[in-house]
């Protein structure tokens, strides 16, 4: 028994949870070595997020034992399971705007003289840990403007202040850069090499041979098996994932562009505080062709899109042409009238009425632009069918299309907006992260759509934070940095590394 607590932080006995006749998870027994970087995979609906929800005692289980550092664990809440070391990153941050890095670091967790908080002796923690694991964090800045790559280095802080000696990261890498990535997996290196173990939660097959030391993959709610790096790789890995064989390259096909759908001249956008966002953007989207806009998160990719959808009002001067007719200003319910797709980064907060079913959410924005008769009310059973229609082929894992959407996984919302939006017969679809969160069986049908979508005569812009995927299907890429729109050369023309340099503000030469 001491050689076992010895060998491993955390162990997973028989866990179980249902959720009506759904077993999100079956008997999972994990084990977990000391002073890893231990990788889990799967799909969406695959048991991931529930699993985790169970170690930090968001979820309760139906049955089964966590035992951690060799002792059986009786969790009374979220709280008591962080004050026992495990510490958990989300992939969306849990950091309050309007308030400062030291503050979002120590809240909750405050150290105490009587009554009030010993803000120096917090302050001495927080600097103690900034140094011992070469955090360069600037503490008394608010957070609202920092750049992704900081405040996913703040949520690390933020668990290391809280005791974690167990650090769950869910998605980590889904918003960084290249070299975001790198610094991030330094760090994981780091906190590894001092004595912490790192559950790494990821879709990014890649990253998981680059980082990990173990990897579990996770099928239908059970433990599919426990790998060393050498003894699987890409194709093997997705394989045991999907439960078949995967495609992982997207499939371009030859593209001859057509007539201009989208025309951009003098985009200028300004944010709600007055600073200008998008600055002098100039571009065109042609029937038939995927353009793909990179950039570190923050440098005006969402403010352009709203502002082509009409959900940001654009600075005088500015013009938007949609099939030759100027369409600055318009509304986005005009917008879907027209055929416009659109798919926001935002899933949760613009993507989704979260308290509405599921079939809700599947028309949302289209009962009355389009396809549903008669407009003024809803016809209940073409919307359900039309919803039915989009599970099943974008695979959707619901129980109920009465359900709340809330009840899905992050994995599988996305899916459903996706689905939504390709069901249209848009002209034109606006698209951000297309395949954030989402499992590599999932990926591979919606970049086969997306293709396909553009073969067939529609135009197509993808911002996405992944730039793999931009690369991948991207026809042309543009790359935003600072508000301003930059060449980012046709398919295949210019490196990941370069492309990463010009979102970062760098030249190419």
């Amino acid at each position: 028994m001491e050689n076992e607590r010895q060998d491993y932080v955390l162990e997973t006995r028989n866990i179980c949870k249902n959720y009506a006749l759904l077993k999100a998870n079956d008997h999972i027994s994990l084990k977990v070595r000391r002073n890893t970087i231990h990788a889990i995979v799967g799909e969406n609906g695959a048991g991931k997020s529930t699993l985790m929800g169970i170690l930090t005692n968001v979820v309760k289980p139906d049955m089964g034992d966590i035992i951690l550092d060799g002792e059986k664990m009786n969790f009374k809440n979220p709280m008591d399971a962080a004050h026992h070391g495990i510490g958990m990153i989300y992939q969306e941050f849990m950091l309050a705007p309007r308030f400062t890095v030291f503050e979002n670091i120590i809240v909750g967790f405050e150290e105490k003289k009587g009554v009030f908080v010993d803000r120096k002796k917090c302050r001495e923690r927080v600097e103690a840990i900034c140094e011992r694991y070469h955090f360069a964090l600037p503490l008394d800045e608010l957070i609202d403007e920092l750049p992704v790559s900081v405040l996913q280095q703040i949520e690390i802080v933020k668990v290391l202040y809280r005791g974690a000696d167990l650090i769950i990261m869910d998605e980590p890498t889904s918003t960084l850069t290249p070299q975001g990535i790198e610094g991030l997996f330094d760090a994981m290196r780091v906190l590894k090499e001092s004595g912490k173990t790192i559950l790494f939660i990821t879709h990014k097959l890649g990253e998981v041979f680059r980082v990990s030391d173990e990897i579990s993959v996770l099928r239908d709610g059970k433990l599919v098996g426990t790998y060393q790096p050498q003894e699987v790789d890409q194709q093997k890995l997705a394989n045991l994932m999907v439960g078949r064989e995967v495609i992982l390259q997207a499939h371009k096909l030859p593209v001859s562009a057509g007539q201009p759908v989208l025309e951009v001249k003098d985009l200028r956008v300004r944010d709600a505080d007055g600073i200008e966002r998008v600055k002098d953007a100039n571009f065109e989207i042609r029937a038939g062709e995927i353009v793909g806009i990179a950039g570190v998160a923050g440098s005006g990719q969402q403010h352009l899109v709203e502002a082509l959808f009409g959900l940001a009002k654009p600075e005088a001067g500015s013009v938007i042409r949609y099939l030759g007719d100027e369409v600055t200003g318009k509304s986005p319910r005009a917008h879907r009238a027209d055929r416009v797709g659109y798919v926001p980064q935002d899933r949760i907060g613009m993507g989704c009425n979260v308290a509405a079913s599921i079939w809700e959410n599947a028309i949302m924005g289209y009962h009355r632009a389009t396809g549903f008769h008669p407009k003024w009310l809803i016809p209940r059973r073409q919307a359900q069918e039309f919803t039915s229609r989009v599970v099943r082929d974008f695979d959707v894992k619901v129980q109920n299309l009465e359900n709340h959407i809330g009840s899905l996984s992050g994995g599988n919302i996305q899916k459903l907006i996706v689905g939504r939006e390709f069901s249209q017969n848009n002209r034109l679809l606006l698209i951000e992260d297309p395949t954030r969160g989402i499992d590599v069986g999932a990926i591979e049908y919606i970049w086969e759509k997306l293709i396909r979508f553009a073969s067939e005569g529609a135009a197509v812009l993808l911002v996405s934070h992944d730039l793999n995927e931009v690369m991948q299907l991207s026809d042309r890429i543009l790359v935003m940095y600072d508000g301003r729109l930059r060449d980012g050369g046709g398919h295949g023309e210019l490196t990941e590394e370069q492309i990463g340099l010009l979102m970062m503000g760098g030249e190419v030469g």
